[in-house]
């Protein structure tokens, strides 16, 4: 299929769109209960792109049998749902009925270019856990910014580490750009649809958008809508 060329249906406002992200942001606390020797953590997340708002950052700590997203596998419906609309809801769902899971967090709103969020998790009596981290890039077709890490459960308390965040392509929408297409405010189009046909097929890392500028006569986006890896940065502190 034409990747330039396909048009969706069913063009969403902008601010139904914010709306939407603002309220799946706010769900997905911690589903343990923390014991007297629980250990705390601060979650820094930056969104280092010029002009890609982000989705509420969504992380979930889990041991290392869950995967929110695996390279070269097609996209769950979970997935489809944060890389094409933005909500997180449903990935946390998923993750709160995995055996692996541990505790869960989503931001509040959209985070800005150039802006952060900080989120703060606790972890009970576990060993070997890891860190996921996802959001999507809003003004895209199924763009999302995703890092698994397995570096948290080794933080002394007062140590931190950081990491640089790449962008995946979920592979479940053709990266048309068209307008209609896009639920960011580039756009202010269609978010998730799972009728649509998809692109690849599987996650893989994204090759970046394709604007006016580059000679795409039909696309909504201009050059300040280009990215490159990575698109986020994490920082982790164990503060207890």
């Amino acid at each position: 299929m034409n990747r330039f060329t396909r048009k969706k249906q069913g063009v969403l406002a902008l601010g139904l769109l914010l709306s939407s992200l603002l309220v799946s942001g706010c769900g997905g606390g911690s589903s343990d209960n923390p014991s007297d020797s629980a250990k705390s953590y601060r979650v820094v997340f930056k969104n280092l792109t010029a002009n890609q708002p982000m989705s509420p950052a969504t992380i979930v700590i889990h041991r290392p049998g869950y995967h929110m997203w695996q390279a070269g596998q097609a996209a769950s419906i979970a997935l489809e749902n944060l890389a094409e609309g933005g909500s997180n809801q449903q990935v946390l769902d998923a993750a709160k009925n995995h055996p692996d899971y541990i505790v869960s967090k989503a931001g509040s709103g959209v985070i800005p270019p150039g802006g952060s969020e900080t989120l703060e998790l606790e972890v009970g009596d576990a060993s070997g856990f890891r860190v996921t981290v996802a959001t999507m890039l809003v003004n895209t077709n199924d763009a999302f910014a995703g890092v698994v890490s397995d570096k948290i459960a080794g933080l002394a308390k007062g140590e931190r580490f950081s990491m640089n965040i790449p962008v995946w392509d979920a592979g479940t929408e053709a990266n048309s750009e068209a307008a209609g297409s896009l639920p960011g405010p580039a756009d202010g189009g269609e978010g998730f649809n799972a009728s649509r046909a998809g692109d690849s097929g599987f996650v893989a890392i994204h090759q970046g958008v394709v604007t006016r500028a580059d000679g795409l006569a039909t696309s909504v986006l201009d050059e300040s809508h280009r990215f490159d890896n990575p698109v986020g940065l994490i920082s982790v502190e164990r503060i207890n």
